[in-house]
């Protein structure tokens, strides 16, 4: 005897299989770009952040370097009075905030391998902060000055606008230098040197004020080597 067929039972697996659709599509898309637009915003903030920190480092190390070479300089200078071009002596130590260019004059012993002394002069031009040596104390003349840049000035439109804002305290700061002096004898600070009765006198110390961008300014009192 003949079994009825029985109605077979239509099973999900049997479903042929389809793609999907373009809504789909669109929603995967869309959300893709996103991610990747965020992902892209963060590390573009990253590289900001990091760009700035390495140049606040790299500020900071050449402040130090400045700094270090300067103390150095005053320290190892000596009560010796150079001769200009027309052989007129010279005080061993002279600075004046209203001539130009204004810059810091001194001799120093110890300078190189022969331990030799040296004129050396630091100023402000529009390169930065420079460090002027030359070759011979007497008659130096403008052509022989050797010069070493410290602190450079940076153009404004070269930093980026991210940068200046993460790294610096001040985006108006200009680079600078003033010099003020302590005289043994009166106690006294002064901002030019030397004073009309001192001769040969020597200051007992140098306020250095250095206004860098970027990190403000900084204070350093030197004392001369030698002077009571």
């Amino acid at each position: 005897m003949r079994c009825p067929d029985r109605p077979r039972r239509y099973s999900p697996a049997l479903r042929a299989p389809r793609g999907f659709t373009l809504l789909e599509l669109l929603v995967a898309v869309a959300v893709f770009a996103t991610v990747g637009v965020l992902a892209i915003g963060g590390l573009r903030a990253v590289l900001v952040a990091d760009h700035a920190t390495q140049e606040q480092s790299q500020r900071l190390t050449e402040l130090q370097v400045t700094l270090a070479v300067l103390e150095r300089d005053l320290r190892h200078s000596i009560a010796l009075r150079p001769r200009d071009g027309y052989g007129d002596r010279l005080p061993p130590l002279r600075y004046s905030p209203v001539t130009e260019p204004q810059q810091l004059e001194l001799v120093r012993a110890g300078n190189g391998e022969q331990d030799r002394l040296a004129r050396v002069a630091w100023r402000i031009t529009e390169r930065g902060l420079e460090r002027v040596t030359w070759p011979v104390l007497d008659g130096a003349l403008a052509e022989s000055e050797q010069v070493r840049l410290f602190l450079a000035r940076k153009a404004r439109d070269e930093e980026p606008f991210t940068a200046r804002r993460a790294g610096s305290r001040d985006p108006d700061q200009e680079l600078e230098i003033r010099f003020d002096f302590v005289d043994g004898r009166t106690r006294e600070i002064t901002d030019s040197w030397p004073p009309l009765d001192a001769g040969e006198r020597r200051p007992t110390q140098v306020i250095v004020s250095l206004v860098v961008p970027g990190l403000g300014l900084v204070e350093r009192r030197i004392a001369l080597t030698g002077v009571q």
